[in-house]
C-alpha cells in the first residue's frame, strides 16, 4: 500500500507531503484546485510520461517520491528482483523520479539509479490509477483471463493450476527434444566421423608391443647381410678353418697342459675345470653362430611387409596420438562416444512418445480449463451488469469473449491442435456497449474513464483477488452521477477498500462520508504565487468540507447538520459492515 507521497515543484505544489492509511481514502477539493495534480505527481513516480512542463516555474527540475509497504506484494518484488534490486526486509519500496528542466530525468528504487522501465514495471504492481491516466489494467486485454479466472475462484484456479503442472511438463519435454534436435547434421556428421575412427583403427589390428618388435625386425632385415658376415667371421675365429689356429684349438692344446700340472698339483683342479667350462661355451657359440648367419638371409618382401606395417602405425600416431597405446586409448573413448549418441537417437525416440502423452494430458486439462471458463463467463457477465447497474449504467451491456487460436504445435483439444501457453489455450476479451442496440466492442475502444473506474469497482467487489494490486485510485468515478448512484459507488468503493487500498477524488458527499481518511487539496495564492496544498481532515472539518460538498460554497447550519447526519451515518454502516464480516469469517 501506498504510505507517503512526497512532491517538490511539481506543477502548482511548490512542497508537499502526504501519509496516507490504509482503507478508503478521499480526496476532495473545489474544481480546479489540484487535486489531479496530485495524482500526475504519483504517475510520475510510477514511470508515467510527463513533461518539462510539469516543473514549477522558475525551477529547474521537480521531484516525486512515493513510499510503499510491499510486504504483501508478491509481483511487485519479483519485479525489483528482475531489475537487479533486493527488496528491503521489511517490504518497503521507495520510488523517486526527478524531472529536470534540462538533461536526463533520474529514477531511482530504494536509492539506488534505475532505467525509467524498471521503475515503470515495479509501479504497475503497486498502484493502479482508474481515470483520466492510462495506467489502467483493465483495458489491456492480457490481463482479462486473470480477471476471469480470478471470479472463478477455486473451480478454476485448482484446475488453472493442475493444467499449469502439465504445461510445465510439456515444455521441459520440448526443451529436451529441441536441445536433442538443434542440429541433427551436426550429431549426424559426427557420429559418421566417430565411426570411421573406430573402424580405422580396429582394421589396423594393432598390439601394444608391436611397434616395439618390429622396429628390431627391421633392423634385423635390413642389416642381413652384414650381420651374416659378421656371425661367420666370428664363428670361424671360434671355430676354426683350415690352416687357421682356433679359439677352440687353442683351448684344446692349453687343457693338455693344465691336465698335466693337475696330475702333479690337484691344487690347480679348479683352473682345468674353468678352461673345460670356456672350452664347451665356445663350441655352443659356435653353433649359435653357424645357426644365427644360416638364418640370417635377405628377405626383401618381408622387410616391405615391415616398413609398410610401421608406416601404417605412424601414420595412426600423428592422427590419435604419440604411441600405439594412446591410439588404442583414443580409439575407446570414440566407441563410448559413439554409444553415447547412438544413444540419445532411442532418447529422441522414447522422448517423442513421452511429449506425445505429456501433450495429450495437458491437453485434456485445457479443455477442462476451457469448458469451466465458458461457464463462468456467462456468470460473469451477468454479475458485471447487475454491478454496474446501480452504478449509472443501467442499460450497459457487458460481455466475455473466449477465443482460441489453431496452430500446428499446440496441444490437442477436441481433434483439433490450438495454441497454448502457461495460462491455457483460452484468449479473452471483455467487451462493452452502454448503449442499448448497439453492439458491444472491446472495452479499450468504448469504455470512457468513468465507466472503466465503475467496472472496475464491480471487479473489485466480485473478485476477492482482483489483479493483487494493493493500491488503486479512482480520479473519475463520479463523473455523470449522483444522488442515488453516488451511495452505491460509495458502498461498492468501501468494500473494495475492506481488502485494498482505495484513494477516490470526488465531488460526491455520498462518497465523502464514507471515508476512512480524508484529504482536502486547496489552492491558495501567496503573494504573486500561486501554490497547491493539502491536510487531513479532523472530524469537524469533515463536517465542513461534506457540507460544502453538499451546498456549495456558501454554507448554513441545515447543510452542516446534514453532513454530520451522513458521516455518523456512515459510521454506522461501517461497523454494522464489520460486524457482518468478522460474523460470516475469512472468505
Amino acid at each position: 500500500m501506498l504510505l507517503e507521497l512526497r512532491i517538490e515543484n511539481f506543477a502548482l505544489i511548490e512542497r508537499l507531503t502526504l501519509e496516507f492509511e490504509d482503507g478508503l481514502i478521499v480526496l476532495t477539493g473545489e474544481t480546479g484546485a489540484g487535486k489531479s495534480i496530485i495524482i500526475d505527481a504519483l504517475g510520475a513516480a510510477l514511470g508515467e510520461r510527463v513533461e518539462t512542463e510539469e516543473i514549477r516555474s522558475g525551477q529547474e527540475g521537480a521531484r516525486v517520491q512515493a513510499v510503499f509497504d510491499a510486504s504483501n506484494c508478491s509481483r511487485a518484488l519479483a519485479a525489483l528482483r528482475g531489475a537487479g534490486i533486493e527488496p528491503e526486509e521489511d517490504g518497503m519500496v521507495i520510488l523517486e523520479r526527478e524531472i529536470r528542466a534540462t538533461g536526463p530525468n533520474r529514477c531511482r528504487i530504494n536509492g539506488k539509479a534505475v532505467a525509467l522501465s524498471s521503475l515503470r514495471a515495479a509501479g504497475e504492481h503497486l498502484v493502479d490509477i482508474h481515470g483520466q491516466h492510462e495506467h489502467q489494467t483493465l483495458i489491456r486485454e492480457e490481463n482479462h483471463l486473470d480477471f476471469l479466472d480470478n471470479f472463478g475462484r477455486r473451480a478454476v484456479h485448482e484446475l488453472r493450476t493442475e493444467y499449469a503442472g502439465a504445461w510445465q511438463r510439456v515444455q521441459e519435454l520440448r526443451q529436451e527434444r529441441a536441445r536433442l534436435t538443434e542440429d541433427e547434421r551436426t550429431r549426424a556428421q559426427r557420429i559418421d566421423f566417430l565411426r570411421y575412427q573406430v573402424q580405422e583403427i580396429d582394421e589396423a589390428g594393432l598390439e601394444p608391443d608391436e611397434e616395439e618388435r618390429l622396429g628390431v625386425e627391421r633392423v634385423r632385415l635390413a642389416n642381413a647381410e652384414k650381420l651374416r658376415a659378421g656371425a661367420l667371421a666370428a664363428g670361424a675365429v671360434l671355430g676354426g678353418e683350415e690352416d687357421a689356429l682356433s679359439a677352440r684349438d687353442a683351448l684344446s692344446m692349453a687343457r693338455e697342459s693344465v691336465a698335466e700340472v693337475v696330475e702333479l698339483d690337484a691344487s690347480m683342479t679348479e683352473v682345468l675345470e674353468q678352461v673345460d667350462q670356456a672350452s664347451y661355451l665356445v663350441e655352443d657359440a659356435c653353433r649359435q653362430l653357424i645357426a644365427y648367419a644360416e638364418a640370417a638371409e635377405a628377405d626383401p618382401e618381408r622387410l616391405e611387409e615391415v616398413e609398410q606395417r610401421l608406416e601404417l602405425i605412424a601414420r595412426l600416431k600423428r592422427k590419435y596420438g604419440s604411441s600405439v597405446e594412446e591410439v588404442l586409448e583414443a580409439r575407446a573413448l570414440a566407441a563410448q562416444e559413439l554409444e553415447r549418441l547412438a544413444g540419445s537417437e532411442e532418447r529422441l525416440a522414447e522422448l517423442e512418445a513421452e511429449l506425445q502423452r505429456a501433450e495429450a494430458e495437458a491437453g485434456v486439462l485445457a479443455g477442462k480449463l476451457s469448458k469451466v471458463r465458458a461457464q463462468t463467463a456467462k456468470k460473469l457477465s451477468a454479475a458485471v451488469e447487475k454491478e454496474i447497474a446501480p452504478l449509472g449504467m443501467p442499460k450497459a451491456s457487458f460481455g466475455v469473449r473466449l477465443e482460441r487460436e489453431e496452430a500446428a504445435a499446440g496441444l490437442p483439444v477436441g481433434g483439433k491442435r490450438y495454441a497454448a501457453g502457461e495460462r491455457g489455450i483460452d484468449r479473452v476479451a471483455f467487451e462493452l456497449t452502454a448503449n442499448p442496440g448497439e453492439p458491444r466492442k472491446p472495452l479499450a475502444k468504448v469504455a470512457s474513464g468513468g465507466e472503466l473506474s465503475r467496472l472496475m469497482l464491480a471487479f473489485k467487489s466480485l473478485c476477492s483477488r482482483g489483479a493483487e494490486i494493493p493500491t488503486l485510485i479512482f480520479d473519475e468515478i463520479d463523473a455523470g452521477i449522483g444522488g442515488r448512484t453516488g451511495h452505491a459507488v460509495g458502498a461498492k468503493l468501501l468494500s473494495v477498500a475492506r481488502g485494498t487500498q482505495v484513494l477516490c477524488v470526488t465531488h460526491l458527499p455520498q462518497i465523502a462520508r464514507l471515508a476512512d481518511q480524508h484529504v482536502r487539496i486547496v489552492k491558495e495564492t501567496k503573494g504573486r504565487r500561486t501554490t497547491v496544498r493539502a491536510e487531513v481532515l479532523g472530524p469537524d472539518e469533515r463536517i465542513a468540507d461534506v457540507a460544502r460538498l453538499l451546498g456549495g460554497r456558501e454554507l448554513d447550519p441545515t447543510a452542516e447538520q446534514h453532513a454530520a447526519e451522513m458521516l455518523a451515518s456512515a459510521q454506522r454502516e461501517k461497523a454494522q459492515w464489520r460486524g457482518q464480516r468478522a460474523a460470516a469469517g475469512p472468505d
